[in-house]
């Protein structure tokens, strides 16, 4: 079928619009270069791997993938990453890379972390107020970017732990689920220190209750029936000024 001519003419008029739409900063580059996706997001991963939280332990940065179409022009230099004004490095992030310049351009990429450290899991049921020992525990290897109240990684702080609360079983022992275990019980009989600059007295009392190791602790001096406020030095000891 012949074309007529006002269809060649819409057609001719189309073509020279297209080629007249302006190129914007992240087209291809005059000579047809374009940027490596796949440098953008090793800028990315270069930059959180040097600051996150978790690199001194074994951990895991995966960058978001740019969209296929994208095509920036090649940047000259190695392009520059930096974080939004006001964010930190956090388990999911954003990063912005950038290529100088007034001819650069700008992206963002998220970037997600996992980081692993073996954790404390309850083995079974642990009732509140229990002490917690070895045998209520095991251990297991998880990614602690996602435990935001925390973990333990160890029963020896404070001169142990109880439980604050009901902990279920498989739980990951988290510190708002435990606090210090006493180690001094009321009615026990301790060892009072006082101290004033170098002069040291010793002398017994009875604890009025019970303190774990750090926490105050009130105390009935024997000899004089008087009643003191202490910090747990020991399991026998008190100090005081």
């Amino acid at each position: 079928m012949k074309q007529t001519p006002r269809k060649g003419q819409l057609l001719i008029t189309l073509l020279f619009t297209l080629l007249a739409l302006p190129v914007s900063s992240t087209s291809l580059a005059a000579d047809g270069s374009k940027e490596s996706h796949a440098r953008i997001a090793e800028v990315a991963r270069q930059y959180i791997a040097a600051r996150n939280p978790w690199r001194d332990m074994k951990n895991r940065i995966e960058v978001g993938q740019l969209d296929p179409r994208s095509q920036l022009a090649k940047c000259p230099i190695k392009p520059e990453a930096f974080l939004p004004p006001g964010s930190r490095i956090k388990r999911r992030t954003t990063v912005g890379i950038r290529c100088p310049g007034n001819n650069g351009w700008k992206i963002y990429l998220p970037v997600n972390i996992a980081a692993y450290a073996r954790v404390m899991v309850a083995k079974h049921p642990i009732p509140p107020g229990t002490r917690i020992s070895e045998s209520d525990i095991s251990w297991s290897e998880r990614d602690i970017a996602t435990l935001s109240y925390g973990y333990l990684n160890n029963l020896d702080g404070a001169g142990g732990y109880k439980a604050k609360r009901a902990i279920s079983q498989g739980a990951v022992i988290s510190t708002n689920m435990v606090e210090a275990d006493s180690i001094i019980a009321k009615g026990q009989r301790v060892e009072l220190i006082s101290q004033h600059g170098t002069v040291s007295v010793s002398m017994m009392g009875i604890a009025l209750q019970d303190a774990a190791l750090g926490q105050r602790v009130l105390v009935k001096n024997l000899s004089s029936g008087k009643q003191l406020e202490g910090i747990v030095e020991s399991n026998q000891r008190v100090i005081f000024n």
